[in-house]
């Protein structure tokens, strides 16, 4: 426990390197098959992992753009909802008077709901930009290392498996489940944006197109990703059409993502990630205090990679597979491994010794051998 405590954190203070090295690691995993596909039809090894790294680029620079866009966006439509939030919260001070809540604690409680300060806190938030941008050319340059780094791993993932086979199974295993997280996941996040947008303009919410793209990233947090996603166009349904619309869209927002999160998903996934509910939680806890806001979106990458290099590769640990979400007989040595992208080369077979050319005297020498008698 002592070990585990102080590997955390060493994490913690280094967790401005850790969590984009870790995530340039599972995108360019993602992306393997990519490249061992096109270089099995014929394309330059090299050519094909320039575009593989040219996907995971397209790919970050959507978002990030996405991003950039609903933001701009927001900042500048918020001003407009101005009078429409003094009112409310001028509501909300006679309400709480009403019910006996005293004047000083009201006034003290409505002024940190001030909308100039909300307003302040969100251009603040955008201010971030800028360091946004430097963790997104980070995690760039990381991605178009790992990717050359792993040009060619048949040769060390031979040596690996010579000498550590139960680490080289769990790397193949790790690999195989966060590939799956990641796209079947960004499938289900898409599919979910889509729909959380025509529920936006069915109900005529502002910025539908913002809310959709924060729906999409939010996404990625297990559990309550979709919570953190649902609360400002709940606010805004607030200020734009009153307590029905809010309600309305809350409950839709709460059907569609559950059904997708809790229902179908897993269903399409299967086994592919092998923690449970509880597991994924406490992960989403854990990682966010030792890593920041990263820590959200990596902690099933996170939690995976060492659920498959210190539990299922040590017979000794095997068991807590069970309790973290897994299953005991995926993990056993004679099971086979979910395939990999590249699949190293097997030992050389051996080559029986060749047979004596020449029947041999009863002495072991050959008749050609033997001295010929004196005179």
């Amino acid at each position: 426990m002592a070990a585990v405590v102080v590997t955390l954190a060493g994490v913690y203070v280094v967790r401005d390197v850790v969590a984009p090295v870790f995530l340039s690691i599972t995108l360019v995993i993602t992306a393997r098959p990519l490249v061992v596909r096109l270089t099995k039809r014929g394309v330059n090894r090299i050519l094909s992992m320039f575009i593989g790294m040219l996907a995971v680029f397209v790919v970050l620079l959507a978002i990030a753009f996405a991003l950039l866009f609903a933001a701009n966006q927001f900042i500048r439509e918020l001003p407009q909802f101005a009078p429409q939030a003094e009112a409310l919260f001028q509501q909300l001070h006679a309400w709480l008077l009403s019910i006996g809540v005293s004047e000083q604690s009201v006034t003290a409680f409505v002024n940190g709901l001030d909308p100039a300060r909300v307003f302040d806190a969100a251009v603040a938030l955008i201010g971030q930009i800028g360091g946004i941008a430097v963790f997104l050319g980070t995690l760039l340059l990381f991605v178009a290392f790992v990717a050359i780094d792993m040009l060619d791993t048949s040769e060390r993932g031979a040596q690996l498996k010579a000498l550590r086979p139960n680490l080289f199974n769990g790397l193949a295993d790790f690999s195989w489940r966060v590939r799956r997280y990641w796209i079947v996941n960004t499938i289900f996040a898409l599919c979910v944006a889509i729909i959380d947008v025509g529920i936006l303009l069915w109900l005529q919410i502002p910025l539908a197109l913002t809310w959709g793209i924060l729906s999409f990233v939010t996404s990625y947090i297990p559990n309550v990703g979709f919570i953190i996603g649902m609360i400002p166009p709940a606010i805004m349904a607030l200020l734009a059409h009153g307590w029905e619309s809010m309600v309305a869209l809350v409950l839709a927002y709460t059907a569609i993502n559950f059904t997708a999160d809790m229902l179908v998903q897993p269903k399409i996934t299967g086994d592919a990630v092998g923690l449970n509910i509880t597991t994924t939680f406490v992960s989403l806890l854990v990682w966010s205090l030792v890593l920041g806001p990263m820590g959200a979106v990596l902690a099933v990458p996170l939690t995976l990679f060492f659920k498959c290099i210190l539990f299922d590769t040590e017979l000794r640990t095997r068991w807590m597979s069970v309790f973290l979400g897994g299953d005991l007989d995926d993990v056993v040595p004679t099971d086979p491994v979910p395939p990999s992208d590249t699949e190293p080369p097997g030992p050389e077979p051996t080559v029986p010794d060749a047979p004596d050319p020449e029947p041999r005297n009863g002495n072991g020498t050959d008749p050609e051998e033997v001295p010929a008698p004196a005179k």
